[in-house]
């Protein structure tokens, strides 16, 4: 594949990960030396031989994921390699971004309804389902998408729906475009009768949904309540039977009350840093699964998730909901905030999506108490 003025060899392996010649790599960066007298396995993770041969021997490659790690030592030797390095890093987050199963979306047709005047909702119907522009739903009511995505009894819901069979995959229920005008979160159709529902609950906004998707040929499901599976408690006193005197009632308020003083601390952690959060840091995500911040970006950049761009992690574009940009500010001793800049941090959506993604993955590994926070 050609980048400037030189040639690097890339291969999609079978499980279509892509590998690129880490020997090609070093040419265009003056590093020759990682290869010929270095030990790549120790500096970058991905590291393996493949089929770059040179001379009959099995050479070198890395992962589009490494790429920074490569290209980092040569940033502040001169403005030139600094420049070099950031379009190298660039052109491989292209071939990241390449490799992620959400890249391609599939052909489709647009149908566009109004609801009232100036007030038109656009659906996009696929081989297999209808995908409607939640954008133009909730800027009328002066809201975004992820507002209502990142609500915990949302994030329950998609995932109820997504193991009765009303709604796909918990990761393509959704994906956004950008562009100048063409900027939107898309939502699966049958989740669409749930977020007008939220959004206006005093208008018809979700009947009329239900009707036009009706008429495009799909059904959406009746409104019902999303009943959650009781988790099993911890406390003995939670299978006692209920008292049956005045005493027996009293001595169980008594102990209700001890065990509500013993876990406040636990309760007010939990409100204070994951209930009533916007945002977190990779981080403290990092310390509830029990693995450092660089193996959680590590995880994350190999399930096609997030890049290394501009000195921080950011995720591709079908994925947005799960990250937001937190400002930095700064307070004068006059009590004046100024803002300066911003940062990435992941939602409480992308909080929760993480965590059921890792305890997928590593089921055997995952800590016990994780899903209780």
């Amino acid at each position: 594949m050609p980048f400037r003025q030189w040639q690097i060899r890339v291969i999609r392996t079978y499980d279509g990960k892509i590998r690129i010649a880490l020997a090609d790599l070093c040419v265009i960066i003056r590093r020759e030396e990682v290869v010929k007298t270095g030990n790549p396995a120790q500096e970058f993770p991905t590291a393996i031989k493949m089929p770059f041969r040179k001379k009959g021997q099995a050479q070198w490659s890395i992962h589009p994921v490494d790429m920074h790690r490569l290209v980092q030592p040569v940033r502040k030797e001169s403005p030139t390699l600094r420049e070099l390095a950031d379009a190298l890093e660039d052109w491989g987050n292209r071939l990241l971004e390449a490799e992620s199963p959400q890249r391609l979306i599939p052909e489709y047709k647009e149908v566009v309804r109004c609801y009232k005047e100036d007030f038109p909702v656009t659906f996009r119907i696929f081989s297999d389902k209808i995908m409607v522009n939640a954008t133009q739903i909730t800027m009328k009511f002066g809201k975004i998408p992820s507002e209502w995505l990142r609500i915990s009894a949302t994030d329950t819901l998609r995932r109820e729906m997504e193991r009765n069979g009303q709604l796909g995959k918990y990761n393509a229920q959704l994906f956004t475009t950008r562009g100048r005008g063409h900027g939107a979160t898309w939502v699966e159709a049958p989740l669409v009768v749930f977020m007008a529902k939220w959004i206006a609950p005093d208008t018809d906004l979700a009947e009329w949904y239900r009707k036009q998707l009706g008429t495009l040929g799909f059904r959406t499901p009746r409104t019902k309540a999303v009943h959650l599976k009781a988790v099993p408690g911890t406390f003995p006193f939670l299978e006692n039977p209920l008292p049956e005197d005045l005493k027996e009632a009293q001595e169980m308020i008594m102990e209700l009350r001890d065990i509500i003083r013993e876990n406040l601390p636990k309760i007010t952690f939990y409100e204070e840093f994951i209930e009533n959060r916007d945002w977190f840091k990779s981080t403290r995500i990092a310390d509830e699964l029990g693995v450092s911040p660089y193996h959680l970006h590590q995880f994350l950049a190999e399930q096609g998730i997030c890049k290394y761009e501009k000195r921080q992690w950011v995720v591709f574009g079908a994925y947005r909901a799960l990250q937001c940009d937190v400002p930095y500010t700064w307070t004068n001793n006059k009590g004046k905030a100024y803002t300066f800049g911003s940062t990435k941090r992941w939602t409480q959506a992308g909080r929760e999506y993480i965590l059921e993604l890792w305890k997928r993955q590593h089921p055997e590994n995952t800590p016990q108490d994780h899903g209780k926070r």
